[in-house]
Parts: C-alpha cells; structure tokens; sequence
C-alpha cells in the first residue's frame, strides 16, 4: 500500500528539488514516457522514436496549464499553485524548449505525418485550459475528467500505430489499449476526486462533481475490477514472451490500485498525489522491467 510521505520530510527539500520536479512536470512527464515505453514493449513496437516527443509534449501541455492562472486550482492544490507561480520564468522556458523540440524532431526526421499531427494535438491540448476556440475543454462538462486519458493514450498507441501499424493480434491490442485507457482515467478520477469541492466551488463539472463522491469511490472500484479482468484476459492471450509481464501485472496492479483507493478514503497531503497517485504511471514500465530480469 503506498505510503503517505509525511509533509514536514518533504518541505526541507521542496524548495531545492522537490519543488520543480513537480511544479515543472518533470516528474508526470517521465511518468508519461515510462507509460508509453512499456505500452510498446506489450505491443512489439520500438518506443525510441517516439520517447522524446511524449516528453516534451506533457511538459509543453502541462507548464502551460500552470502558467494561466485557475482559481480552482488555488483551491485543490495550493502549495503547489503557489510554487508554480514562483517558477513561472523557468515554466516558460521549458513551454518554449519543449515546444522548439516538439517541431524540431519531426522535421529533422522529415516526417511530416508526425509534424502535422504534433500542431493539431497542440492545438487541441492547449485548449484544454487555454481558451483557444472561446471556450476550455476544461469547462466542458465530464470533459476535465475524460479529456487527459484519452489524448495521452492516443499519443502512446497512435503514434507508433500509424508508422509501424499493429504489431500485435487484435484481440492482444484491444486489451492492452481499453485496459492502458481505464488505468489512465483511473488516475485521473483519483486527482479528480482530491479536487472535488475546488471544483464544486468554482463551477467544473468533472465526473466527480457529477457522480458525487459516493458513487465515484464507486465508480473506482469498478473500474479496478475491470483494469484486472482485462490484465487476465490479456494474460490469457499473451504470447509467450510477455506472459510473465502480465503475470506479474495480475498481482502488482490491483495491489498498487486498491492501496491507492483504501489510503484516499482519508484526507492525503499534495506529496501524496504527487508521488504515489501520478506515480502509478511508472507501474507498467516496473513490470516490464521485472519480468525482463527476474
């Protein structure tokens, strides 16, 4: 079960490197990339292309929700709201560096398919909490909830699937995606459900805010049954070289899952949510490697 990290061992550091690991997104970036890596060692496809630019993309979308202030967000987390603001030079210049390397990559490689979908998913992302088109996708309603599981499995499958094309079966590949889908929302209905009355304040209707908080515990429970019955179905399918991987996911994850869901039914501090909420994005990528040396 993790383990919440008590706030005063953390405060000492925060200021020197606890702080912009997080605040900068540097930590659910790499959280991303570990995702999508492990997602393409299950699905045959090399992930080393692709590495960098679901780096820099999360770091881009990510510093730049924090660079536009959001009074939610004062509310839900506010150390660090706060701590974003007093990094607010070094957000723009990793926003400007990501985004410089999000168009570089692609046209040093001359591929313009990938140059073409990095501007439309920009566009798209950004307006998540940049009213780009006149409105956010933030403010829509559920959309805040559903929006980020969505555009960070499409960017960990599509990408690799439009230049390579499936590599696995497709019973192999519809499992592995639906499940990759539930554990992101699963993620994101946890951090929605820390920012729940923020976001009953301020007018966001996330599926939290909808569902209530009863239902929602509900709702995770489900859905932590149903990320495992696909990792056994997937394990049932698997080929041969990945049944230890699903194996070990049939174990790891519901513990992992249902530690996470036991330790919110009481009040947990932003380091908790910071480490061991997003962290669960580096739980693929630890199977993968413990079924490769174990």
């Amino acid at each position: 079960m993790p383990i919440d990290i008590p706030a005063s061992h953390l405060d000492t550091l925060r200021p020197g490197l606890i702080a912009p690991l997080h605040a900068l997104c540097f930590y659910v970036a790499a959280g991303i990339t570990s995702f999508g890596w492990a997602l393409c060692r299950l699905l045959g496809w090399d992930a080393t292309p692709w590495m960098p630019l679901w780096f820099c993309a999360a770091l881009m979308i990510y510093n730049a929700d924090r660079l536009r202030h959001d009074p939610a967000d004062a509310l839900n987390i506010p150390q660090r709201d706060a701590t974003s603001a007093r990094l607010r030079r070094c957000s723009l210049a990793i926003l400007a560096t990501s985004a410089a390397t999000l168009l570089a990559l692609p046209i040093l490689r001359r591929d313009w398919l990938t140059l073409a979908l990095v501007l439309g998913g920009t566009l798209v992302c950004l307006n998540y909490s940049v009213p780009l088109f006149g409105f956010r996708f933030k403010d829509v309603p559920l959309l805040k909830t559903l929006f980020s599981p969505t555009i960070v499995a499409a960017a960990v499958i599509g990408l690799p699937l439009l230049h390579e094309g499936p590599a696995a079966d497709f019973t192999d590949f519809a499992l592995t995606g639906l499940r990759a889908w539930l554990f992101l929302l699963f993620n994101m209905i946890l951090c929605d459900l820390r920012d729940l009355d923020g976001d009953r304040r301020t007018g966001i209707r996330s599926l939290p805010v909808w569902l209530g908080e009863k239902r929602t515990r509900l709702l995770l429970i489900a859905l932590l049954l149903g990320i495992e019955a696909l990792s056994l179905a997937a394990l049932a399918f698997a080929p041969a070289p990945h049944v230890a991987v699903w194996r070990r996911t049939c174990i790891v994850g519901p513990l992992y899952l249902g530690g996470l869901l036991l330790a919110v039914r009481a009040p947990r501090s932003e380091r908790f949510y910071e480490w061991a909420v997003e962290g669960m994005l580096f739980l693929p990528a630890i199977t993968v490697g413990m079924a490769a040396h174990f």
